[in-house]
């Protein structure tokens, strides 16, 4: 290779494209174990798995009701010659450029899979979606181009019941992961319209709706300010006081009548069920930003932290756009990459604390190694053999660095007499175990952390 090349090859960026992220080691181990959580736990309802291309046909997504996610598309360019034949044509718009797009979110493309298998699927039909979803946003601390979302959906159920058990997935999958602290937030489309009939906004409903849903981000003096620009007028007292958390869903019995009905049976029937929320609260400026939202919409938020980890709400118009009719659907996505923050915040991460590492004292031992950690894998202990012939002071060092607690010792002595020794790196102190008694050893010592 010339040096001119070789300079270049050395001036290539390692670091990932901005707002995606690599995941090494411990941190892939510990989202791949918060994802089996969440999957055993939907699973447990009967909520069957999904899984849908990370490609879409570019016309699937567009006027899908994904509103300002719509424009943070990644558009796929056509290639070959359809991209030559457009540009010669000096067809050079967006639409006509690109075929494909990543998705944006899991409900859409849920809606396009339901209306392609309708006549294999049984209604109503409970499923769950884990996968990433990509948006072209500007990247921040917290914000990424590419995020995991973890949703729960039941199609063709029009009923509250709907409602309230992916209500009661996610508030399960949350406490498996000993999540506490979590406030529902509830709301209903129908409050949002009938306040913008109320007050004045009932030709701009779609603009009154996503000023709502950018109120959280904004300064009071800001929103009130949008609001004003919005009505053509100052903005009126009761409207701010509704939207400010001075009010009740009973105040909407007569303005929404249905809308107040619905949400007064899910928090009666939530009082019933127990589900160790700490709060459930009416939110008349809910509003979850997705334009395809037909009826109740939700959020979950973490009390002490303030964090939205997930919302979601009933979309009954939504599947009708890729089938000749409508079917009711209701769904709730949990925020992965926030319920990891919060994780991170209040819990002492635990992926390396449930491993055994077994140094190799020396290359003619290794087999005998190799074999001792195969059996203590049929019982269900994840072992790590080191791989390569090194000195034990620089094998432990790497157990360190790799977050291991205990290690098994297997020199020849131990190998010999079936005793071995287990070290704690937390405490320094050790104990002798024989060979048959190691599985059941090994699980009583998970099971205290």
């Amino acid at each position: 290779m010339s040096e001119s090349k070789t300079q270049k090859l050395m001036e290539v960026s390692t670091k990932p494209a901005s707002g995606f992220r690599d995941f090494l080691g411990l941190e892939a181990k510990k989202r791949s174990e918060l994802i089996s959580t969440i999957e055993r736990t939907y699973e447990s309802f009967g909520f069957e798995k999904i899984e849908t291309p990370s490609l879409e046909n570019i016309e699937v997504l567009l006027g899908s009701g994904g509103q300002d996610n719509e424009k943070l598309i990644f558009k796929i360019l056509k290639r070959g010659e359809k991209l030559l034949e457009i540009l010669e044509k000096g067809e050079n718009q967006e639409t006509d450029l690109a075929d494909l797009g990543l998705r944006f979110d899991l409900t859409v493309p849920l809606c396009r899979l339901v209306a392609e298998y309708r006549d294999k699927i049984a209604l109503p039909w409970k499923t769950f979606h884990i996968a990433p979803v990509w948006r072209a946003e500007r990247a921040q601390r917290g914000r990424y181009r590419e995020f995991l979302q973890c949703d729960v959906d039941i199609v063709g159920a029009g009923g509250i019941g709907a409602e309230l058990e992916v209500i009661q997935a996610v508030v399960k999958a949350f406490a498996n992961l000993g999540v506490n602290e979590i406030e529902l937030h509830l709301n209903h489309r129908g409050i949002i319209e009938a306040l913008a009939d109320k007050f004045g906004f009932g030709e701009k409903k779609q603009a009154f709706a996503i000023l709502l849903d950018k109120r959280d981000k904004l300064s009071a003096e800001k929103f009130e300010s949008a609001l004003n620009d919005l009505s053509g007028a100052k903005a009126p007292t009761e409207l701010l006081e509704i939207l400010g958390g001075k009010s009740k869903a009973s105040d909407f019995e007569k303005l929404a009548p249905e809308a107040y009905k619905q949400i007064f049976e899910i928090e009666e029937a939530l009082s019933r069920l127990s589900l160790g929320l700490k709060d459930v609260k009416f939110n008349p400026s809910l509003v979850r930003g997705m334009g395809y939202y037909t009826g109740m919409v939700f959020e979950v938020m973490h009390a002490s932290e303030g964090l939205a980890l997930g919302g979601g709400g009933r979309y009954d118009k939504l599947i009708g756009r890729f089938s000749k009719r409508d079917i009711p659907a209701v769904g709730f996505s949990l925020g992965f990459e926030r319920l990891l923050l919060l994780l991170e915040k209040t819990k002492e991460a635990s992926s390396g604390l449930r491993r055994i590492f077994i140094p190799v004292f020396d290359e003619k031992l290794r087999v005998a190694v190799l074999k001792l950690a195969a059996e203590l894998r049929d019982h269900g202990i994840e072992c790590d053999v080191y791989p390569d012939a090194d000195k034990l002071k620089s094998q432990l060092k790497f157990a360190s660095q790799k977050n291991y607690r205990w290690v098994l010792m297997a020199g020849e002595d131990e190998i010999q007499s079936r005793e071995f020794k287990i070290k704690d790196f937390s405490t320094g102190e050790e104990e002798s175990v024989a060979q048959g008694h190691l599985p059941n050893h090994f699980k009583r010592l998970f099971s205290l952390v």
